[in-house]
C-alpha cells in the first residue's frame, strides 16, 4: 500500500485523487477478481446477465406487447440492445459506487485515504463490465444489420463519457446517503427502477405522447440512448436537444455528487 495513503485533511482535493491512482488501480483490480472469483463462468457472467435481461424484454416488450420501432429498420432486438447496454452501464456505476463506502468501511476506520477512490474504483468496474458485453453484442448487431455505417461508431464514444459521469455523480450521492440514512438502500432499487421506465429503453422516444416528451427532454439517459442507437442501427436521428440536455445534466449531477462526497468526507468514518 506504499505510496497510496494520504495526510489527513478536512476535505480531499483533486490533487490527492491524483496522488491516489496507484490506489484507485488496486482497487478497481481488487473489485473485479472478487466480483468473480471462484464463480464456474468468471468473467462470462458479464456477458450472461445483460444478454438474460435482452431476452426477457425481447419476449415480454417485442412478441408479446408488440412495442413498434418505426424510426428504425432493424428488429426490435437490435433496439433494445443498445438500451440495455447503456442502461446497464448507468445503473450498474449507481449501485455498484453507492455500496463502495459501505463495503470498505473496514478500511476507511483503519487509515486515512481520499475516500472518493472507492467510488471512482467502483465505477470503473462497471465500466469494464460494461466493455465486457460490447465486445460482443455490438459486433453481432453489427454482422446482422444492413444499414451500419462506421463513422458513426464514433458517437458512442460521448455516449459512454456522459453516462459514466451520471453514473460517477449519483453514486457518489448515494453512497454518502446510504451512510447516513439505512432506509436508502431499500429506496434505492426502487429509483432505479422507476428510471428505468421512465426512460426509452424498452421504448423509443417515437411513441411517447408529445406532451410528456418535455420531461423525457431533461431525463439525461434520453439523448444518450437515442444517440446510440443513431450511431449502431445507421438509422432514428438524433435529438440534438435532449443530448445537450443530457451532457450538461451529466456535469452538473458529477460535479454535485463529488461535491457533496467530499463535504461528507471527513464524517463518513463516523458512520460505522
Amino acid at each position: 500500500m506504499k505510496g497510496f495513503i494520504s495526510t489527513p485533511s478536512n476535505k480531499t482535493n483533486f490533487r490527492e485523487i491524483i496522488n491516489s491512482r496507484n490506489l484507485i488501480y488496486e482497487l478497481i483490480r481488487r473489485d473485479f477478481i472478487v466480483r468473480y472469483k471462484q464463480t464456474g463462468l468468471g468473467i462470462i457472467w458479464a456477458i450472461i446477465n445483460p444478454g438474460i435481461n435482452i431476452i426477457l424484454y425481447i419476449f415480454v416488450f417485442g412478441l408479446l406487447v408488440k412495442i413498434p420501432t418505426p424510426e428504425y429498420n432493424a428488429p426490435y432486438a437490435y433496439v433494445l440492445i443498445s438500451g440495455i447496454l447503456f442502461w446497464g452501464l448507468f445503473s450498474n456505476s449507481m449501485m455498484v459506487s453507492s455500496d463502495a463506502l459501505i463495503n470498505n468501511m473496514h478500511l476507511i476506520t483503519k487509515v486515512y485515504f481520499p475516500r472518493l477512490s472507492l467510488c471512482i474504483a467502483s465505477v470503473f468496474v462497471a465500466l469494464i463490465d460494461f466493455f465486457i458485453a460490447f465486445i460482443v453484442f455490438i459486433p453481432l448487431s453489427v454482422i446482422c444489420l444492413t444499414e451500419f455505417i462506421f463513422l458513426r461508431f464514433f458517437f458512442l464514444i460521448p455516449c459512454i463519457l456522459i453516462t459514466f459521469m451520471l453514473g460517477c455523480g449519483v453514486g457518489c450521492v448515494m453512497a454518502v446517503l446510504k451512510l447516513k440514512y439505512r432506509d436508502i438502500r431499500h429506496m434505492l432499487p426502487l429509483f432505479n427502477q422507476i428510471l428505468f421506465f421512465s426512460s426509452p429503453v424498452v421504448y423509443t422516444l417515437s411513441i411517447v405522447p408529445d406532451n410528456y416528451k418535455i420531461y423525457y427532454l431533461v431525463n439525461p439517459l434520453t439523448g444518450i440512448i437515442e444517440l446510440s442507437r443513431w450511431a449502431i442501427l445507421g438509422a432514428g436521428g438524433v435529438n440534438i436537444q435532449a443530448l445537450v440536455c443530457g451532457l450538461i445534466s451529466a456535469v452538473v449531477i458529477m460535479l454535485a455528487g463529488i461535491y457533496y462526497f467530499i463535504s461528507n468526507d471527513g464524517v463518513i468514518a463516523d458512520y460505522e
